[in-house]
């Protein structure tokens, strides 16, 4: 039945114009068809080339003559050689269902296969319904379904990785699978691959292994070991390809661009108080209303922890919330006309939260508690999920159909 739900959701949110809407998609796009010709970097005439063929592509109006418009985010490396400012897991990715021309479709296989390995987690611990109540959640999540349209852009990819890979290191460990926990490593590797802030989840899982050392418990330590072992080949590949791209393994392309000051606590390490101080504040009076656009469960998030406290799952799924939540919610850039802006940087953690809002839900939906209860429970499904479908039929109607009024430019501080 979740299979079912999730095809015809995902196939009707496919059916909705292409639009390449951000600088961004225009960049995936460019690299997925230098990727897909075998350049990883390319000339400033192959460049404008690529440009000329997204415009045209985007717009209708091939503009031979005169400015192109947006941008691909591409960076000069050497002498008319230029390449691909981000991380290249996704490009990749894109390239090989390019190929056969499917390309459209890749968030449509991750995101089956994710749905399928978190209600198995989820069951893992709890029933059934549980796992189909948080899979529900997940799947009409705003934020989720807005990131599974935009096609040319790597969050979804990057979300549906963390997710396999946190799953399958929690399924491992509990069923004494050393099998899954290298899988789990092959997915947090190749999550990293996609986009370097991944690397938040493997603090997640160490802390979340810490738990367990202090009450003297070795075991997940071991199953943590194995994580890494996985890790190695999508990581070895990344090194390659920085190496053969900037000339250095742990040169990104961000270093010619924006650098790595980009969060508070950078600026605060550089003794810049003042630009912390402000990226706090501003965060703290425009992400609340954000936030609750883009992922309304997120209020049920103390309630969830209250009902799963007794779950050897919860720790983790706290964890793996907290993570990203803690890097990106002292993140220097914002763009708030709409929720989808800033809230992709945050999907990593939707899991987490449609997780701790599904066992609550199933809690409230019992058999056996009172019916004034299971009113309550009922209204707060049904409340979330009309949050889920007017914030994204909002970030549809404004941003891909160009209904309603003119789009503001991005407010960069």
């Amino acid at each position: 039945m979740m299979l079912i739900i999730a095809l015809i959701v995902l196939s009707t949110v496919l059916m909705v114009p292409v639009k390449l809407i951000e600088p961004d998609d225009v960049t995936y796009y460019v690299a997925m068809e230098a990727f897909s010709h075998g350049k990883i970097t390319v000339s400033h005439s192959e460049l404008l080339e690529l440009q000329r063929d997204v415009h045209y592509k985007n717009t209708g109006r091939p503009d031979h003559v005169g400015p192109l418009g947006v941008q691909p985010a591409y960076v000069r490396i050497g002498f008319d050689r230029y390449a691909l400012e981000k991380a290249p897991g996704y490009p990749f990715m894109l390239a090989l269902f390019h190929e056969i021309g499917l390309e459209r479709m890749i968030n449509m296989v991750l995101g089956l296969i994710g749905l399928i390995v978190f209600y198995k987690f989820i069951s893992l611990e709890y029933d059934p319904r549980t796992a189909f109540l948080s899979s529900l959640i997940l799947l009409f999540n705003a934020t989720f379904l807005g990131m599974f349209y935009r096609i040319y852009m790597s969050d979804f990819s990057s979300m549906m990785f963390v997710l396999i890979g946190a799953a399958l290191y929690y399924m491992g460990l509990e069923m004494e699978s050393k099998a899954l926990t290298v899988l789990s490593g092959l997915a947090l590797g190749s999550s990293v691959a996609i986009r370097y802030t991944n690397i938040m989840i493997y603090i997640a899982l160490s802390l979340y292994v810490s738990l367990f050392l202090i009450k003297g418990m070795k075991k997940p330590l071991k199953y943590l070991e194995l994580i890494i072992l996985g890790s190695i080949p999508p990581v070895i590949l990344l090194m390659i390809y920085h190496y053969m791209v900037f000339g250095g393994p742990f040169t990104v392309g961000y270093t010619y661009t924006i650098g790595y000051t980009n969060f508070a606590f950078q600026f605060m390490l550089r003794g810049w108080w003042h630009r912390a101080y402000s990226i706090i504040m501003r965060n703290l009076l425009v992400h609340p209303r954000l936030i609750f656009e883009g992922f309304p469960s997120i209020f049920l998030l103390p309630a969830g922890l209250y009902s799963a406290r007794k779950s050897r799952s919860m720790p983790l799924l706290f964890l793996w919330f907290l993570s990203y939540f803690g890097l990106y919610f002292q993140y220097g850039w914002l763009r708030s006309d709409s929720y989808i802006f800033q809230m992709r940087f945050y999907l990593p953690f939707a899991p987490a939260l449609a997780a701790l809002a599904g066992i609550l839900m199933a809690k409230l939906l019992d058999e056996n508690v009172p019916n004034e209860v299971k009113v309550l429970g009922y209204t707060i499904f049904v409340f979330i999920s009309l949050v889920d479908v007017f914030s994204f039929s909002g970030f549809v109607a404004h941003y891909v159909l160009n209904l309603g009024l003119p789009i503001p430019p991005p407010f960069r501080p």
